[in-house]
């Protein structure tokens, strides 16, 4: 039989073997035993892994016909590997997978029916979080279900008319920068690429969630479903590796989604600029507890975010006294009111 691949399910992973042998053996399983070798595919993008990465793609992709692999000889960075994986992705519709996240059972199968009955556009997928202490996923507890906290899914055919529809979610926007939990048209996904990069510098690790955002305001017919298939692993991100500190990455990554978001969906702004806050703070205090000094940062923090009242405030505090935030934190009623989005 001819394939015709509906959906690529693309894994960026960098020195994390253990925990891409466990994801990869979860989505073969699911593939197999619903019969979908011909309409599914995995595309593996390995960004210059130290460990035996390499080794693994190499005998994983022998294995299956549906499995593709590529060993980069140098490490391209998180956003510049997606995009390499979705040129060479052959599906209609593309599924990020982080290489340390996991599918419950049926959640292939049923992404595959809900596109071929509704047609949509673009699909975010309720998720649960989940905690491991070993390096393979094999164990683990979930510490959060159905992040959205919604039953019933939700389809959105035009967003400005339509998102009225979302307000039942806990947070729908913020989901979006979840990489499993995302799955796009890849043509309208592409199409929106360049207007993104206005936005983004390459090198952001959110460039791959712009064009997301851009195109569901755009081209609309957004289905989000209530079911958790998703269980997403809370665990420090191995791919912020940027010398200045993971405060950098908060702060001006998440800065230039949120002008992308100003200006796509005002609505949301508000919203969203809260979980932003949220986490710049949240590492300027770890790098604070940690000695480094984080005043020149929390500055720029506050200067480029003056619309961000009173979350910018925070930021202002940690440019007087980082040392007295951090170790008082508990006891201060106004940072209490950001942490609660943890």
């Amino acid at each position: 039989m001819k394939k015709e691949i509906i959906l690529s399910i693309l894994i960026p992973t960098y020195n994390r073997v253990l925990f891409l042998e466990t994801g990869v053996e979860n989505l073969v399983n699911q593939i197999k035993s619903a019969g979908l070798q011909l309409t599914v595919e995995i595309v593996i993008g390995n960004d210059a892994s130290k460990d035996d990465t390499s080794k693994y793609v190499d005998e994983i992709t022998t294995q299956y016909d549906f499995v593709r692999g590529f060993n980069h000889p140098k490490n391209l960075g998180l956003s510049q590997n997606i995009e390499f994986l979705v040129k060479e992705a052959h599906g209609k519709y593309i599924l990020i997978s982080g290489d340390d996240d996991l599918l419950r059972a049926g959640a292939i199968a049923y992404y595959l029916q809900k596109i071929n009955e509704e047609k949509p556009n673009f699909i975010l997928v309720n998720t649960s979080n989940i905690v491991t202490t070993e390096n393979g996923n094999c164990k683990f507890d979930v510490i959060l279900e159905n992040r959205l906290e919604i039953s019933d899914n939700i389809f959105v055919e035009n967003f400005e008319k339509d998102r009225y529809l979302l307000e039942p979610t806990h947070n729908w926007l913020y989901l979006t920068n979840f990489l499993t939990a995302v799955i796009f048209r890849k043509d309208l996904y592409e199409s929106e690429m360049n207007r993104a990069k206005k936005y983004l510098r390459p090198e952001n690790v959110w460039l791959w969630q712009a064009p997301v955002i851009i195109g569901i305001k755009k081209y609309g017919r957004l289905l989000v479903i209530a079911n958790c298939f998703v269980l997403c692993r809370k665990s420090d991100n191995n791919w912020v590796n940027d010398v200045r500190g993971r405060f950098y990455v908060s702060l001006f990554d998440s800065t230039e989604i949120s002008n992308l978001i100003k200006d796509y969906m005002p609505s949301e702004y508000k919203k969203y600029k809260k979980y932003y806050a949220f986490f710049v703070m949240k590492e300027f205090v770890i790098a604070t507890e940690k000695g480094k000094n984080i005043r020149k940062s929390a500055w720029s923090a506050f200067v480029r975010n003056l619309d961000c009242f009173p979350e910018n405030i925070q930021f202002l505090s940690m440019v007087i006294m980082p040392n007295f935030v951090a170790n008082n934190l508990p006891k201060l009623k106004a940072l209490r009111k950001i942490f609660k989005f943890s």
